[in-house]
């Protein structure tokens, strides 16, 4: 008797342990992420243009990347100027303004010290999507302006951590959530031949004119309002798709003057090589953009002119995305072709502090660093 309930037992486990396993490949029930990543790091080691399943490694030389580049001093302009019209439809950043700003109170923030009030601000975009964001204001103000720009996690509000940093230090924040997400609305659109569409995600944006205007005009528009303020400079950082929009506001707008994209892009030729891990959203992926001026120019664009910088942030063991040393393909060469423009630099910062997808306290500790120095060589006094 014994020796069948242990009979009973052991094949029992072995039939959930398999249903377990189908589950996992066809759900990704817990831990096919962690299985995933195994499987990604095995891939990485694979030979020159070795291919095993959605996996292969090509090795980009410097020629290579010569060749997907496009900027080059004499035509950073022209290039811009495409961007926005990729983006807006104008070759001119748009000139609006918040529809409005009042004063709210909210008592999640209750507790963040130098705060002396919150607003709020709306911007209302064509077919009724809107973003709702906050204005945090210092009691105590250093006179810079720090725009902070939450993924796709939802609320700003999983970014306290960060705003009560730059907060306590006298920033001025700007703090946004990606269209759709977080205080935002989703509308029900309706478009001729395809009907009535609820806005709940970001690939239905793709059946609106110039989608992309979406996740960057909002911070446009709060640019415009913040030069009435005259702000010392503009720092911008983004976690996650808040660092994907930070890299393409620093590319397009060039009065971001600090841009610190954190855990939110990797090029497409990086992205092609381990799809599973870094492919990434939609908005990450659009051809229609990327086919013409790629995350390389961008990075150039957001990096040069006077008092300039861009540094990404990427989390070497990050759960989610953009991790490992992949970033070694394009840095150094990134690096160098901003110092051709003679003003501006570019680098990248690998946080192996953690294995979250998050700006962790020496993420924010380097941020803060960088802009003091950058704020230093302005003023002369490096």
């Amino acid at each position: 008797m014994n020796y069948m309930k242990k009979y009973l037992l052991i094949l029992a486990a072995v039939t959930i342990s398999l249903i377990y396993g189908i589950l996992i490949g066809k759900y990704e029930f817990y831990p096919y992420r962690i299985l995933k990543n195994i499987q990604d790091n095995t891939d990485e080691r694979l030979p020159i243009q070795k291919k095993t399943g959605d996996f292969f490694q090509y090795h980009y030389s410097q020629s290579d990347l010569e060749n997907l580049l496009s900027v080059i001093p004499n035509k950073i302009d022209s290039i811009r100027k495409e961007l926005s019209f990729k983006i807006f439809g104008t070759y001119t950043l748009p000139e609006q303004f918040p529809d409005t700003i009042y004063t709210i109170i909210d008592k999640s923030y209750n507790e963040l010290s130098n705060l002396e009030k919150i607003e709020q601000f709306n911007i209302i975009q064509k077919h009724d999507i809107k973003s709702i964001g906050y204005i945090f204001h210092p009691k105590n103000s250093n006179n810079e302006l720090l725009i902070y720009h939450q993924g796709h996690q939802g609320d700003f509000i999983k970014g306290k951590n960060t705003i009560k940093y730059f907060l306590e230090r006298g920033f001025t924040i700007y703090a946004f959530c990606m269209p759709l997400f977080g205080k935002n609305n989703q509308p029900m659109v309706y478009r001729e031949k395809l009907g009535n569409i609820l806005f709940s995600s970001h690939d239905r944006l793709k059946y609106l004119e110039n989608p992309i205007q979406y996740f960057i005009f909002p911070v446009i528009s709060m640019i415009n309002y913040a030069e009435q303020k005259k702000f010392n400079s503009i720092t911008m950082v983004g976690l996650s798709g808040g660092g994907w929009t930070t890299t393409l506001t620093a590319a397009v707008d060039s009065r971001v003057n600090y841009s610190f994209p954190v855990a939110g892009t990797y090029p497409m030729f990086i992205r092609f090589q381990k799809p599973t891990k870094n492919y990434g959203d939609w908005e990450q992926t659009y051809p229609i953009l990327y086919s013409e001026i790629n995350y390389l120019d961008m990075y150039v664009m957001g990096a040069t002119g006077e008092d300039r910088f861009q540094m990404q942030i990427l989390n070497k063991y990050d759960e989610c995305c953009f991790d490992g040393d992949d970033y070694k393909i394009y840095a150094d060469f990134i690096s160098s072709k901003v110092k051709i423009f003679k003003n501006g630099s570019f680098q990248v910062f690998s946080d192996s502090s953690h294995a979250e997808h998050k700006i962790s306290q020496i993420a924010l500790t380097k941020i803060l660093d960088e802009i003091n120095s950058a704020s230093n060589r302005v003023d002369g006094s490096d």
